[in-house]
């Protein structure tokens, strides 16, 4: 059972519960604190006014007392004062204010009305009875319990006896709107408060944690071959960006994916090729079964090309795999651009002799000097150029172009007359194991391995590459490089 707790606290939909309601009940507690601690304020100010009131009270009915016995015995027509009467006023008015009043002597004894003498004790204390002012005190009356008794001293010349008025009121029922009775209200608020919370913490749990459970699903799926998982998309929240990556990532994974399983498939074709090539026609030559000298020399001739076709593939394999590990280390130097690309044409002019295409260098005037690598970039080159003489037929054009960038640095283009890319491939050139048309790619011996590592290699230089195609218009790549290669920790530095 306590395995069974834990894994639901460890759970979003449980924690984000607990946490809720521990945020809601501690809100709901500071809530009733204040409003507990406002209510005892207002309740300590309305008692306070409370008995002013009722010492304001006592001491008009003891007015009206006095000046009862101050006719009395004045006005010879005016009624006797006798204790009824006395005890029917004082009923009357006590009534009015919600108090017990009474007439006692100087011993606390009452006098009128006589049927208080068993609710009003007779040991109320000499100070409260003798004192010439008005007197108020809690105390604690048998019967009653807690009381407020209030004192005023009578002035009746015609009855020295009759001393004090006293007006006795219990506490409890001094404020009409005890604190007690809006503090059930207020119990009763929070709970109902709390009911409604975890009602709208459990909808809203589940609300967060269904989206995200179906994301779960999906990523074990994904996870273990289903590269056809996706999740629905509803809304503009932060789980609906993430459903849309997760589907974005997932489409990756299967592109990459099919992408893995043609390089497979092409690389093993092309590796294949070459060693059934070389293998069949070395076989040949080691059997003795081509006498012709000229016979052997095509043999020959054949197994060098598939040779050097099956060391370029693996070349760039191995450039891949280097760039991906980190150990592609550079070495900054300063390069000539001029120095450089002549060389790089003296190096091509045999090629382009061979397939009648035309190349030309078109250098800039005035370029100065970069700091890069001269080796990285030599390769970046001699894919983009290899790839040009590939495509571009007979009598075609293939021209290498430089010129100095307007805030420094290199641009390098390597424009050709060739069939061009379609314009939903460009999108993809670039990537590992792409090949605009297979066949077309096999035919000329690509493997959709070089213009993957040209973007890695002018990742390393800190430049960027880009490329411009129309079909039957020819294909232009643009490589733009620093002046000066920064040195970099980590992968790829020097």
């Amino acid at each position: 059972m306590a395995g069974e707790k834990g894994r639901a606290f460890r759970s979003l939909r449980g924690r984000f519960l607990f946490y809720f309601l521990a945020l809601g009940t501690l809100s709901l507690v500071i809530f009733a604190s204040l409003f507990a601690y406002f209510i005892w304020r207002e309740n300590e100010r309305l008692e306070k006014k409370a008995r002013e009131e009722l010492v304001g009270q006592a001491e008009r009915m003891a007015r009206d007392l006095e000046t009862l016995f101050a006719m009395g015995g004045r006005y010879p027509e005016f009624p006797v004062v006798t204790l009824e009467r006395v005890t029917q006023l004082l009923r009357l008015e006590g009534q009015l204010i919600n108090a017990t009043s009474a007439l006692v002597d100087r011993e606390g004894t009452v006098v009128a009305p006589r049927a208080l003498s068993l609710l009003i004790p007779r040991q109320l204390g000499e100070d409260l009875l003798a004192s010439q002012e008005t007197q108020a005190r809690e105390t604690e009356f048998p019967r009653l319990g807690k009381v407020l008794v209030v004192a005023v001293p009578l002035d009746i010349s015609a009855q020295p006896s009759y001393y004090n008025l006293l007006v006795v009121k219990r506490i409890g029922d001094l404020v009409t709107s005890p604190s007690s009775t809006l503090l059930r209200y207020l119990i009763l608020a929070t709970a109902v408060a709390l009911a409604l919370a975890v009602a709208l913490a459990l909808y809203l749990s589940g609300y967060v944690s269904r989206p995200l459970r179906r994301l779960s699903q999906a990523a074990w799926e994904l996870a273990h071959g289903n590269l056809d998982s996706r999740v629905e998309v509803t809304g503009r929240d932060e789980i609906a960006m993430l459903s849309g990556y997760f589907n974005y990532m997932a489409e990756r994974v299967q592109r990459s994916a099919q992408q893995q399983r043609d390089f497979v498939a092409n690389v093993s074709h092309e590796i294949r090729t070459p060693l059934t090539s070389i293998e069949g026609f070395s076989q040949a030559l080691l059997e003795g079964m081509v006498e012709d000298e000229e016979d052997r020399g095509k043999y020959l001739k054949i197994i060098s090309e598939e040779s050097k076709r099956l060391q370029r593939i693996l070349s760039q394999l191995l450039a891949l795999s280097r760039i991906d590990a980190g150990a592609w280390a550079l070495h900054p130097s300063a390069l000539d651009p001029v120095t450089f690309f002549q060389e790089m044409e003296e190096k091509y002019r045999p090629l382009a002799a061979e397939k009648g295409v035309h190349l030309a260098v078109e250098l800039s005037p005035g370029l100065s000097a970069v700091r890069t690598d001269r080796d990285a970039l030599e390769l970046v080159l001699t894919n983009l150029l290899d790839n040009a003489f590939k495509f571009t037929s007979q009598g075609g054009k293939v021209t290498l172009c430089a010129d100095p960038l307007p805030r420094g640095g290199l641009r390098v283009q390597v424009r050709d007359t060739g069939q061009g890319i379609p314009e939903d491939k460009l999108e993809r050139i670039f990537d590992r194991f792409f090949r605009v048309e297979p066949s077309r790619s096999q035919r000329h011996g690509g493997s959709g391995l070089g213009l993957a590592v040209c973007r890695e290699l002018v990742h390393l230089l800190q430049g960027k590459i880009t490329v411009w195609s129309k079909p039957g218009e020819g294909t232009i790549f643009t490589v733009e490089l620093p002046a000066d290669l920064e040195a970099r920790e980590g992968p790829g530095a020097t």
